[in-house]
């Protein structure tokens, strides 16, 4: 009798095993190594709430909100917070399916997806679909991406607009006021930037358009054909006149950083890195707000925007010099 009930005992916990991993919620099943990052937040209409709760009813803890990678055996389950975490997942394009007790409540087809990608979407489910709320896509690291290459075709060539490559078979934008040139300790321009050089981009994943997805270029190092920086040559540094790196007036401008004093209308920031030598005046008063991660109101979000808030500024650099600087923003956006 003892022997029967421990071999019993086993079972039940070899069957309860499975079902315990599964409700710890975030952990895709065989994903690839490597591959694209996707982290998802659910939200529920009360019609899908309602609708949820039906399917539930005789057991809630047995149906769980469910994600699966179609035609893969990545899958995982929405957490108590309404998150997931899919890992591992391929580069092109590939569907997800929220089911709930075995009934498929709908599907997210996403594409253009590339390697290492880090996905962040926000969903709306109720009982007969899935609804794409939200949707940001960045390299793994914030946003990090180098790209080590030759120029092969220089697309567009524009001084004071968006100056479009193709470097080592990527879309590379190079932007006045967000893209920084040099080579050595020498500014260069886009003009610079022919077929056939060598260049290492660093930069940032943009949304993706019609065109694919391209890579907004924070720094651009023209490099000896051995991949070396070239030294210091012959050429003298043009005079500095403004504090940020590649600044320009009346020009458009990516603000990387934290707020170090005010409020949502007017704040002063500190760009992250060494782009700028001093803090930067932002007026916000037209701008747009977004808070990543956040679920109040945009009254709330606003509120998130006070000293050592991480904030991403996009808009116009209004006025530069050696000592100060301010810029226009057209949209604020507050990192986790």
């Amino acid at each position: 009798m003892p022997f029967r009930r421990s071999a019993f005992l086993f079972l039940a916990l070899l069957v309860a095993l499975p079902l315990t991993l599964a409700r710890c919620g975030g952990n895709p099943a065989s994903p690839s190594p490597g591959g694209i990052v996707l982290r998802g937040t659910v939200l529920g209409t009360p019609a899908g709430s309602a609708s949820l709760s039906a399917l539930s009813a005789r057991s809630a803890a047995a149906s769980p909100l469910t994600v699966t990678v179609q035609g893969t055996a990545i899958s995982t389950t929405v957490g108590d917070d309404g998150t997931f975490t899919l890992r591992g997942l391929p580069e092109g394009s590939f569907t997800l399916v929220f089911s709930s007790g075995g009934t498929t409540l709908g599907t997210l087809t996403l594409s253009g997806l590339l390697p290492n990608q880090e996905i962040t979407i926000t969903v709306k489910v109720d009982s007969s679909s899935v609804t794409l709320l939200e949707e940001q896509r960045n390299g793994i690291g914030h946003g990090d991406v180098e790209i080590e290459g030759v120029v092969t075709a220089v697309i567009s060539l524009q001084p004071a607009a968006d100056s479009r490559f193709t470097i080592a078979g990527k879309a590379v934008v190079a932007r006045p006021g967000a893209t920084a040139i040099r080579e050595g300790n020498r500014a260069r321009t886009v003009a610079d930037l022919t077929t056939g050089t060598h260049v290492h981009v660093k930069g940032v994943w943009l949304p993706a358009d019609a065109s694919g997805q391209a890579v907004l270029a924070e720094e651009i190092v023209l490099q000896a054909e051995d991949g070396e920086n070239e030294g210091p040559g012959a050429s003298p540094s043009p005079a500095k006149t403004c504090m940020i790196e590649g600044g320009i007036v009346g020009s458009g401008v990516e603000l990387e950083g934290s707020v170090v004093a005010g409020a949502s209308a007017a704040f002063t920031m500190k760009v992250q890195g060494n782009r700028s030598s001093g803090n930067i005046a932002v007026d916000a008063s037209g701008a747009t707000f977004k808070c990543n991660g956040f679920k109040g109101t945009l009254a709330e979000c606003q509120a998130t925007v006070k000293s050592g808030a991480k904030v991403h500024v996009s808009g116009t650099l209004t006025s530069c010099d050696l000592a100060s600087a301010a810029a226009q923003a057209r949209q604020v956006m507050v990192q986790k």
